[in-house]
């Protein structure tokens, strides 16, 4: 079995590399760090200055030296260390000579839509410089751009390794490992019954344990999971123009304001602010109406407290919960109330002895059934009869803003990541600074800039909200 790196899980591989040996080009993770320009004549650097900062760090991780290789239809995809890395060869420079933030953008889309070479290690670096007229941003800022295919792991170890790049003094120490030499072709064919055996005893148990959900959920034991219905958000990211943006806004006043409502978390917060903003683009299309918006959003499986106590065996228990945006309710202050219930019964929900089996299951899976079955729900959600939700809403970290580029202290962060369908939503903090960034196509949303403007009018809206408003009562489990 393929070890993603970071422990990431099955899911990254399988959804990163699909039914055939060629990638799903939207798995993959782009960040944006913004830098400051550098003073004087001796600021100014280009490809080979990049190339000679990216060489001396090469053994920051092991993505940059690390290629996947698929040495059999029937075995997983292993690591192996790769003979040669050619730096210059991921690494882009590009001066936009004095565009202001469209031009940025337009280059941020066309790297978020440009296919992935996997024949070599997993990344790329792109420096860019020459952007000018960016408010609350200084002229000549270097905009910093890394992608990561999925297979790397999940977005929080993707963040561990830009900070080790980027020197930051907290960094973690990446532990080596030996490259796995998977089984010969016979021990495969031999192995066979075994992992039909295995596979089939997994679905048996997802099955019971779906029937046991069921049960629960209609007894009132377990929270029932939001139903979707298929909006403009839903159109697909496979094909046609990117759109992306970022709104920015303090992390300081979210955590203060997110108080007046006992038991939201900042993780609720910022959902309620995306919901602020999804109500009014639906409004201004006119397409407002009764059918509920629900998005997906990663979570811990391990509560908080397991995970002061072990980190490093909890840290990458992640899964997806369901949570309701309560895009009906005017009143932000109300919504963010019924958003925080609906995060905390998503998370009980997938917290649940039968939910972990369902979720779980596919790693019992042997690579050439895994594939299939998920190239089979990226097929349903493209027709359209598999939505489970309208949007994906990710919220991981980036630490203080401590972090160095030949020189230059870090200014912010964000990044906006593409989904195999649909609409997503990146939310990342950065010192005292939170950036909601996002990306889409040209078909489900052609004016981007009314969604960045919604989102910083949703935000301050909320504060605005929740700072005039006397505190509730604690109503709200802390998950």
């Amino acid at each position: 079995m393929l070890a993603v790196h970071g422990g990431g899980g099955l899911d990254h591989i399988v959804t990163s590399f699909g039914d055939e040996l060629a990638p799903i080009d939207e798995s993959k993770f782009v960040q944006i760090w913004v830098f400051e320009p550098g003073n004087g004549a001796e600021a100014r650097f280009g490809h080979s200055e990049v190339v000679e900062w990216m060489t001396a760090r090469l053994d920051r991780s092991r993505i940059f030296t690390e290629i996947v290789e698929f040495r059999s239809p029937l075995g997983y995809p292993v690591w192996r260390t790769a003979d040669r890395v050619e730096v210059a060869d991921h690494v882009r420079y590009t001066d936009l000579d004095g565009v202001g933030w469209d031009g940025f953008t337009a280059e941020w889309a066309r790297i978020v839509a440009a296919p992935m070479d996997v024949s070599r290690p997993l990344w790329e670096l792109h420096a860019i410089t020459g952007v000018r007229g960016v408010p609350g941003l200084p002229d000549d800022a270097v905009y910093i751009v890394i992608k990561f295919q999925h297979a790397i792991g999940d977005g929080v170890e993707a963040v561990a390794i830009a900070r080790r790049l980027f020197d930051a003094p907290d960094a973690d120490v990446e532990k080596p490992e030996p490259d796995y030499a998977p089984p010969g072709p016979l021990r495969q064919v031999a192995a066979i019954p075994g992992q039909v055996v295995t596979m089939l005893r997994a679905a048996r148990r997802t099955r019971t344990a779906v029937a046991e959900l069921d049960e629960l959920t209609a007894r009132g034991e377990i929270p029932p999971a939001p139903t979707a219905v298929p909006n403009r958000f839903n159109v697909s990211a496979s094909g046609g123009e990117v759109v992306v943006d970022v709104a920015h806004r303090s992390l300081e006043a979210a955590q203060a304001a997110r108080r007046a409502i006992p038991g939201a978390t900042v993780n609720d917060f910022a959902l309620a602010v995306v919901s602020g903003a999804m109500r009014e683009y639906l409004r201004h299309h006119g397409e407002l109406g009764s059918d509920p918006v629900v998005v997906a959003a990663p979570m811990s499986l391990i509560p908080l407290s397991e995970r002061r106590r072990n980190p490093e065996q909890a840290s990458n228990q992640f899964g997806m919960i369901l949570v309701d945006l309560h895009v009906q309710e005017p009143d932000p202050r109300i919504r963010l109330r019924r958003i925080a219930e609906s995060s905390a019964q998503g998370k009980e929900r997938s917290r649940s002895a039968p939910a972990m089996i369902a979720t779980t299951a596919l790693d019992e899976y042997p690579w050439w059934m895994a594939r299939k079955v998920v190239a089979a729900t990226h097929r349903a959600v493209e027709a359209g009869t598999g939505i489970s939700a309208n949007a994906m809403v990710t919220n991981v970290p980036r630490g203080p803003s401590d972090l160095t580029f030949l020189g230059r202290p870090s200014i912010t962060a964000f990044n906006a990541s593409p989904v195999h369908a649909g609409f997503a939503v990146s939310v990342a903090s950065l010192g005292a600074e939170l950036a909601f960034s996002f990306v889409g196509t040209a078909e489900m949303m052609p004016d981007p800039q009314h969604f960045r403007r919604a989102l910083e009018d949703s935000f301050d809206a909320l504060v605005a909200a929740l700072d005039q408003a006397e505190p509730d009562r604690p109503t709200i489990p802390v998950g």
